[in-house]
């Protein structure tokens, strides 16, 4: 399955994320690192409208100036929304680690993380799309981790029980 495939389906299919589980740990890296250049287009096009259209007095220098500075920080903030996904998902999956021990589910931080990656897809994606265009405040980052974990939490549900 490719990445954009798998993409659209973590979104909706939650029994495909628990089955992701079983994929090598850089198949997971590899589709962490394919959200974050799909996050960082409107990010970049959220960035680049503000600095050559932004409320500022003053003339299109400044907005070419602004967005060439932009473009010379690109792989920064691409490496820099990389590593946040990255915290995001280790955070999540052990989140996970306490919830299967209530739930009683068999599985293990390797797997969870697995499964995380693929959680934060749809949150991180609504979440991006937001700040950028329509509205930016602090809050949406909570429901952005309760959206997460309530996402990883369903996709637990389809795995095995402990004997």
């Amino acid at each position: 399955m490719s990445k954009t495939q798998l993409l659209i389906k973590s979104c909706y299919h939650f029994k495909l994320v628990s089955a992701f589980r079983f994929q090598p740990i850089g198949k997971a890296i590899g589709y962490l690192f394919f959200l974050s250049l799909i996050v960082l287009f409107p990010v970049l096009i959220s960035m680049l409208l503000t600095t050559l259209f932004g409320g500022e007095s003053g003339s299109i220098m400044k907005g070419i100036s602004g967005g060439v500075f932009t473009i010379i920080f690109l792989p920064f903030i691409y490496l820099l929304i990389s590593f946040l996904l990255f915290c995001t998902a280790s955070i999540l999956a052990g989140i996970g680690l306490i919830y299967k021990t209530v739930v009683n589910k068999r599985t293990d931080f390797k797997q969870l993380w697995n499964m995380s990656t693929l959680a934060i897809t749809a949150p991180t994606l609504l979440l991006v799309m937001i700040e950028s265009f329509i509205w930016s405040a602090s809050q949406i980052a909570w429901l952005y981790f309760l959206a997460s974990i309530v996402l990883l939490f369903v996709s637990m549900r389809y795995l095995p029980n402990m004997k």
